[in-house]
């Protein structure tokens, strides 16, 4: 069984070269590699490693900062009967992808593997969505259980299951919050076999530099992440809760344009007073 292994990657330099390094080392054989690079210009240090080891992946150009695009985009190169996608901030052991490997052929479709995040103590069960979009448990906790959502910086997809239920949905852009919820919720609506599996582990650095959050401006950020929101609540939930959202969403806007007349209105101050 060949393994896919997908790394989206923007913008990110050491940690790029750290999860590239793991991935190197894998003790399970048949896989590949494929990095979808929308960084525009790397620093030179990264750059002499990515064409230093050019043979071990596959790297794929993107121009448009997506993280959903790319990940569809990776799907298109992959070869695998498996697809495993990890985030480009995150570290893991050599045996990271023979667990997924084993999870799979003990019949699961979707596994997501444990996310061990710096600093941030353990939970006592898998993730699991309630219907007011909180989350129940976590994503590092050390026993296996049933899942119906997924969290993107490590989980793994049996190929078929695209096509029943199609790609992931590019119009959670910007932040691209909840598209991981989105994909897990569409594959457990029919019916793939779902479990989270602690042995899969990585440890995700969720780190602040670089990522495909960074080409949006902080001012824009809290609005884009009710957007996603407000798209996941239209696929996923009842019309009050929709229109909730909808509503969260608009007093967002009116607060950021109040915010951005605040300021022009200071600058202009300024201005005078000089």
């Amino acid at each position: 069984m060949l393994i896919s292994l997908i790394i989206p990657t923007y913008n990110r330099e050491e940690l790029l070269v750290q999860c590239l390094q793991c991935a190197f080392r894998q003790d399970f054989r048949d896989y590949e590699i494929i990095v979808v690079d929308q960084t525009r210009q790397h620093k030179p240090v990264t750059r002499q490693f990515l064409d230093d080891h050019q043979n071990c992946f596959r790297l794929i150009k993107s121009e448009k900062p997506s993280l959903t695009a790319a990940r569809n985009l990776g799907l298109q190169h992959a070869r695998g009967e498996v697809i495993v996608f990890i985030d480009d901030d995150t570290e893991f052991e050599p045996d990271f992808l023979r667990a997924h490997y084993r999870a799979h052929q003990s019949g699961l479709e979707v596994v997501q593997g444990r996310i061990i995040e710096r600093h941030v103590p353990p939970q006592s069960s898998p993730s699991w969505l309630t219907w007011y979009l909180k989350f129940k448990g976590g994503d590092d906790c050390p026993t296996d259980g049933p899942v119906n959502v997924i969290t993107g910086a490590n989980f793994s997809v049996s190929r078929a299951v695209f096509d029943k239920i199609g790609l992931f949905d590019e119009g959670f852009a910007g932040v691209a919050v909840h598209e991981d919820a989105d994909f897990g919720l569409r594959a457990f609506r029919a019916g793939c076999r779902m479990a989270y599996v602690a042995a899969a582990a990585l440890v995700h650095h969720a780190s602040n530099q670089g990522g495909v959050d960074s080409g949006i401006e902080e001012k824009f950020f809290n609005l884009s992440y009710h957007q996603c929101s407000l798209l996941f609540a239209r696929k996923h939930f009842p019309k009050p809760i929709v229109l909730y959202f909808r509503t969260r969403l608009i007093l967002r806007g009116l607060r950021s344009v109040k915010k951005l007349i605040r300021q022009a209105d200071q600058r202009v101050i300024a201005q005078l007073n000089q």
